[in-house]
């Protein structure tokens, strides 16, 4: 295996590794994933960059689901909210403002989980010379 495509596949993971708290380095980590890709030939680095570029795009897409539901159910909680200031009732404006909280801690950790695990076993896998399974 190459050396240098290796140490970039272990810059990539630790990007994401990275990017599991700080979102921001999860792009840089993708258009690395995407430049290396091109590179490569051995089957076994080509399933670690593909599991890295798979990884990327759960996490995005599943961020982007969530916050688009998020304000969409957001919006006609704020106007119940804004409602009950001006002497309306208090309809379900408190229960599915806790619900949101609620679902945006859970699936902020799940994501959380979800990048941090697969990185730190997907980056263990790499530095045993082993490939991604399919899965």
């Amino acid at each position: 295996m190459s050396s240098k495509s290796v140490d970039n596949l272990r810059i990539i993971y630790i990007l994401y590794l990275v990017g599991a708290f700080v979102g921001a380095t999860m792009f840089v980590g993708v258009i690395l994933a995407y430049i290396e890709r091109g590179k490569l030939t051995e089957p076994i680095l080509e399933s670690h960059v593909e599991k890295q570029i798979r990884m990327f795009w759960i996490w995005f897409i599943v961020l982007a689901l969530f916050y688009v539901l998020f304000f969409i159910a957001f919006i006609p909680s704020f106007v119940s909210m804004g409602a009950m200031v001006y002497g309306g009732p208090p309809t379900f404006a408190f229960a599915s403002f806790g619900i949101m909280m609620a679902l945006s801690v859970v699936v902020t950790l799940g994501l959380f989980l979800y990048i941090l695990i697969s990185s730190i076993l997907s980056l263990r896998r790499l530095d045993n010379g082993e490939p991604i399974l399919s899965y």
